[in-house]
């Protein structure tokens, strides 16, 4: 199967049979190429991923949040967008103030910091993030959350 057979993009589905076929649907066709915008392809990796993601505003106001880090975290959906940084890691540590000047010069940046249970236990965590530019121009941050405690024994396929 050649590897652009059956390439999709948003709603559109084009099933070209060669490399030519594929080109010209970059060359202004577009009835075979509608690209998803970048707000489309983040929300899509939010929902569709196995793991638990977050997305952010950049300054540490949680905007969406998918079901999985609620169930690592212990919160409602609603509950995550109203909470910050503050309310979810232990922002005082250096690892976590390292994190955060890695991602500003980067633009990216995985640390092992603390995060906070809605119960209030602390848990040891990895913490992937990825800054970008939605549609409006604003800054997001999508985030993936790893419990890494020993003690976490719930699965995230629960």
């Amino acid at each position: 199967m050649n590897a652009h057979s059956n390439f999709q993009h948003s709603n559109h589905f084009y099933s070209g049979n060669d490399e030519t076929n594929y080109r010209q649907g970059f060359q202004g066709n577009p009835e075979l190429v509608n690209f998803p915008s970048t707000s489309e392809i983040f929300h899509a990796v939010l929902e569709n991923s196995f793991y638990a993601n977050f997305i952010g505003n950049g300054e540490g106001k949680t905007l969406e949040a998918n079901e999985t880090v609620c169930r690592v975290f212990g919160y409602t959906t609603d509950e995550m967008t109203r909470l910050t940084t503050k309310d979810l890691f232990d922002t005082t540590e250096k690892n976590y103030k390292d994190y955060l000047f890695q991602r500003k010069s980067y633009g990216r940046a995985k640390a092992q910091i603390t995060a906070i249970r809605k119960s209030g236990e602390h848990f040891a965590c990895e913490i992937t993030s990825l800054i970008y530019v939605d549609d409006t121009g604003e800054r997001r941050s999508l985030n993936t959350i790893i419990d890494i405690s020993k003690n976490y024994s719930r699965s995230l396929f629960d």
